[in-house]
């Protein structure tokens, strides 16, 4: 009679996928969570736009095999940029990306508003996402670029920017006006809910 070999069990995944990839903001800053208890992963591809990053992400869950994990949640984090064709996109692609379960996370502008909601709760309104990096450089200095890695900086403060999003969020609802579409507003603290989750 043959041995059974137990399975060995997986720890849990994050797969993300971002504008740039492996060159944005959002792999710099979500890296630092995976532990020897959950694993983040990021999708291959440096597209920026909704459709290109939506079919880098498709493919990279096709060629890792994702659908064979037990226990794996996957994030399309994209910044609306303010502009309306991309936000209508964003919308167009939600019944696909609810088909293979993947979680639209929208920032506007940008997700950089997502860190400066670390050091205030206010005066968060950006006409732009040049706007938006041009008043990072003022908060962490002139040589503010995407690929710094500001997660230990920003950590401390955390909390407080949890608070800064949700509060914003409920007054979106409060106003019954469409998420997607408000300036300012990050889903991020989404992400960073369910990797406690995760970890406690």
């Amino acid at each position: 009679m043959g041995r059974i070999v137990k399975k060995k069990e997986r720890k849990p995944l994050i797969v993300i996928c971002s504008e740039g990839g492996k060159k944005s903001s959002e792999y710099y800053y979500f890296r630092n969570f995976a532990t020897r208890d959950l694993r983040i992963q990021f999708s291959t591809g440096n597209s920026t736009d909704p459709e290109g990053m939506l079919q880098d992400l498709l493919k990279y869950m096709d060629n890792e095999d994702i659908k064979s994990e037990d226990d794996c949640k996957i994030y399309f984090i994209i910044d609306t940029d303010l502009d309306n064709n991309r936000i209508q996109r964003i919308k167009e692609y939600a019944a696909k990306c609810q088909k293979y379960n993947i979680e639209i996370i929208t920032s506007a502008p940008t997700f950089e508003i997502w860190y400066i909601m670390h050091f205030r709760n206010n005066n968060l309104y950006f006409n732009n996402s040049s706007a938006v990096k041009r008043e990072m450089s003022k908060i962490i200095g002139k040589d503010y670029q995407e690929s710094m890695d500001l997660f230990k900086a920003l950590e401390s403060k955390m909390s407080f920017a949890m608070e800064t999003a949700k509060a914003i969020k409920e007054r979106i609802i409060r106003r019954n006006e469409s998420y997607i579409d408000s300036n300012p507003h990050t889903c991020i603290p989404n992400v960073i809910e369910y990797i406690n989750r995760k970890l406690q």
